[in-house]
């Protein structure tokens, strides 16, 4: 639905300005609320630019010749180059992780890996899984490391010039790589002390490079970098309870206590992306910031209703949802159309609908029926260029910016070092 451009213009004056409003009542109140409680408080929402305690890659992907099925020639081959530092120049940190596998098996876990039950033996389900596999590294002072999801990293190294002659302690751990190949789903990390319990303190920075080549002579090879998305430490506690992003979200288990809190949710993620056309499309890739690391069974509870507001550049707006469990990567233009590129020229997020070659679309997690947990999302965009039907000749990788401060109702992440937690 569309409306006259005088009204369209004065909401958005009124989205502006009440945002604005918003904003500085937020800082006013946080404000008085340190200088009356004599107390420092994080009233800030997760960034991708911030020096954090917990960090989350929300899209890591491979695809290799070694992959079942193997890339073969003239097709595309993936890799994501993970980055992580310490950023403490003079203390070691201890890092606990996990690759969080979003991929999806015709049967059980261990059957052959799917997209839809077509691509199933007759009989068979398409079912998701949401594995988790965990590593724990040390990391001396100030010392970056970089490793490709599809093979690890064995040996963590020890430069012995940065940061002085000799290493502050050794560095320590096996970084292993994503149990399957192909692969699609996050890292997450967090700074623990040497008993697993994570500490009060923000250390941690990460990046990821997501890296594609065509296989064979002539393959041309294309590389999109984002940033890791942070969650600043404020506060840890004794207990096996979960990881609160902000606070302890309702419905959690009677008794909960947040062993670790952190800076909240984005309550509004903001996306300046092109509109899709035959050589130009955007994927999406949103997760929720409420998960069970310990039971990814119950990832079915967490999943979150995305809701989004599409706007061109004549301030028209447009609205869709989607639905988002435990991992969601998805065209923009196959949101609201069926998979495939058949109706893309439908879609609202389709340059010939708009009319614009660029908008921006506003995405909110809301409350679904059960009421029981947190409805936070996170995520970050791709965009490729190149013929249709070709190997992509550039793609760029980008981090949605938050646009309405930070959600009040918290979100948690179950940890799975701790056994008695779960919703």
């Amino acid at each position: 639905m569309t409306r006259e451009g005088t009204e369209r213009s004065d909401e958005m004056r009124r989205v502006n300005a009440n945002g604005s409003a918003s904003q500085l009542r937020l800082v006013t109140l946080a404000a008085a609320a340190l200088v009356m409680l004599g107390t420092v408080a994080s009233a800030r929402a997760a960034e991708s630019d911030y020096v954090a305690g917990y960090v989350v890659l929300p899209k890591v992907v491979v695809h290799t010749t070694g992959g079942t099925p193997a890339v073969l020639a003239g097709g595309q081959a993936v890799d994501t180059l993970i980055q992580i530092t310490n950023t403490n120049q003079t203390d070691a940190i201890n890092v606990d992780c996990w690759w969080v596998n979003a991929n999806s098996h015709c049967g059980t876990d261990t059957g052959p890996i799917c997209n839809s039950n077509a691509d199933c033996s007759p009989g068979l389900q398409c079912v998701p899984g949401w594995a988790v596999l965990d590593f724990t590294m040390t990391l001396t002072p100030g010392q970056p490391i970089g490793f490709g999801a599809a093979s690890g990293l064995g040996n963590l190294p020890c430069d012995p010039i940065f940061p002085g002659p000799g290493c502050t302690g050794n560095s320590s751990g096996n970084i292993r790589p994503v149990p399957e190949d192909p692969f699609r789903g996050e890292l997450k990390c967090v700074q623990v002390d040497d008993n697993d319990n994570p500490v009060e303190a923000n250390d941690l920075k990460v990046e990821a490079t997501i890296i594609s080549t065509t296989v064979g002579v002539g393959g041309s090879t294309t590389a999109a970098t984002y940033n890791g998305i942070g969650f600043e430490a404020t506060a840890t506690a004794a207990g096996d309870g979960p990881l609160c992003l902000g606070s302890l979200p309702p419905g959690s288990p009677a008794g909960s206590v947040c062993t670790g809190t952190y800076a909240p949710c984005p309550n509004i993620l903001h996306m300046e992306h092109p509109f899709d056309t035959p050589t130009l499309s955007t994927e999406l890739v949103l997760v929720p910031c409420s998960e069970d690391l310990g039971e990814p069974s119950n990832s079915a509870d967490f999943s979150v209703t995305a809701q989004m507001l599409v706007y061109n550049e004549f301030e028209q707006r447009f609205s869709t949802s989607s639905r988002v469990q435990c991992y969601q990567s998805t065209r923009l233009s196959d949101i609201d159309t069926r998979p495939g590129t058949a109706d893309d020229a439908f879609s609202v997020f389709s340059a010939g609908v708009q009319g614009t070659a660029v908008g921006q679309t506003r995405i909110r997690g809301v409350r679904g029926p059960d009421g029981r947990l947190g409805y936070g999302l996170i995520g970050v965009g791709c965009s490729s260029y190149g013929p249709a039907g070709s190997a992509p000749l550039a793609t760029t990788a980008f981090n949605l910016q938050n646009a309405g401060g930070f959600r009040e109702e918290g979100d948690a992440v179950y940890y799975t070092d701790f056994p008695n937690q779960g919703p």
